[in-house]
């Protein structure tokens, strides 16, 4: 006999039941609600499940991936199961408490791995410690601080160490350095972009360093306010890869995301402004995953930039999200005609872009040490800024 786990999300301001997933062993189905599909609020929750009666597979590709834990996260789940776990497993594995967007899984009323797990902004310190363990693959991990990374660790994608914290009343999520891997200090230039985006207009969520003492060295930790809650009530979120019905490896164009952008309602020239500032500071980076769309009454809006990271220019142009199926992106790349055309972006809207994002680049490398940047990481990364400030003079 088949689990039953209902589905809720958050529809006009409100928590609504959605549907069904009905598991068998390893894999299941999902059904909308009847009551749901009557709504005049409901959306479908994500392109893969349209909006109509009956089941719908969640194999092979599981259409609630944004739900599931991200690379960092799997990681840290089978570490703390000690075995391989199933993709159903992996989902429901999530601490509701911090899972990603709005939707929820609930058995017998009861939502799916709940529980108080998100700690506070002050156990940082300990926080990045066993993270450290983890992705150092450390074999002698204490199991109640392993148990406890688990249940911080959220659903938010990406490789890298990461936590939910509580600051105030508010989530936040912390990102960790790595303790093998990180040549030169990537928050502190991750935080910088996020201040140089604001400066140019883009929007970005509310963001801060802070230093982090292990073993007696000082580590910069990113901290970023959650942009899927408002109000303690949470928002539906969809990554880039959900909305284009894509998958992990797929690197995807900039035509499908704006195509999509478009036709759910959102702005396509918020796009064209973050793909250029990526093509200006190296954010090679650039797949699916690392974008998304926020639920604002009946559109998908871009949601807040995130994951933004230069690479030194000697890394060069090939980036994962291409244009026009061209990966090798600069920043004219995307001042050409077909792709302000593509965006909708006016010729006098460009250039007056152009200028205010060259003096907000002007300014980044002294915003990456101000977040604790030493020598060694301003210049690794000064030749990338200079000539980007260069293209766009």
């Amino acid at each position: 006999m088949a689990d039953i786990i209902d589905v809720t999300t958050v529809a006009a301001g409100r928590e609504v039941h959605a549907g069904r997933i009905y598991r068998t062993r390893t894999s299941g189905a999902f059904e909308y609600d009847t009551a749901y599909l009557r709504d005049r609020t409901a959306f479908a929750l994500t392109p893969a499940l349209g909006l109509y009666p009956g089941p719908q597979a969640l194999a092979p590709h599981n259409p609630f991936s944004d739900s599931a834990p991200d690379t960092w996260g799997r990681k840290v789940q089978t570490r703390a199961a000690g075995r391989q776990l199933d993709e159903l497993t992996l989902l429901l594995g999530v601490n509701d408490e911090g899972r990603q967007g709005a939707t929820r899984f609930w058995i017998d009323g009861v939502a799916v791995a709940d529980g108080d797990g998100v700690p506070d902004v002050a156990d940082l310190a300990e926080l990045l410690r066993v993270a450290d363990q983890v992705d150092r693959g450390d074999s002698r991990i204490d199991n109640t601080a392993l148990r406890r990374l688990y249940r911080a660790t959220g659903s938010l994608g990406g490789a890298r160490p990461k936590a939910n914290v509580r600051v105030g009343r508010e989530m936040w999520l912390a990102k960790f350095p790595k303790p093998i891997g990180d040549h030169w200090n990537k928050m502190a230039w991750e935080a910088a972009m996020l201040d140089t985006m604001a400066e140019a207009g883009i929007e970005v969520p509310e963001h801060r360093t802070t230093r982090v003492t292990l073993n007696g060295t000082a580590r910069t930790v990113l901290l970023l306010r959650r942009f899927d809650r408002a109000d303690e009530r949470r928002v539906p979120y969809i990554s880039g890869m959900t909305a284009l019905e894509s998958q992990d490896g797929e690197g995807g164009d900039w035509v499908d995301l704006v195509d999509f952008c478009r036709l759910s309602g959102g702005d396509p020239t918020e796009l064209w402004r973050r793909a250029t500032f990526g093509a200006a500071v190296g954010n090679l980076d650039d797949h699916l995953r690392n974008h998304g769309f926020l639920r604002r009454n009946a559109a998908w809006v871009p949601s807040p930039a995130f994951d933004v990271n230069p690479e030194p220019l000697a890394q060069g142009h090939q980036h994962e999200l291409m244009l026009f199926g061209n990966a090798d992106l600069t920043v004219d790349s995307f001042f050409t005609a077909d792709a302000l055309d593509l965006f909708g972006v006016s010729i006098a809207v460009a250039s007056q872009y152009r200028t205010s994002l060259a003096t907000a680049l002007s300014a980044a490398t002294r915003a990456a040490e101000l977040h604790g940047a030493d020598g060694h990481s301003l210049s690794i990364m000064r030749s990338r800024i200079d000539n980007a400030v260069m293209q766009l003079a």
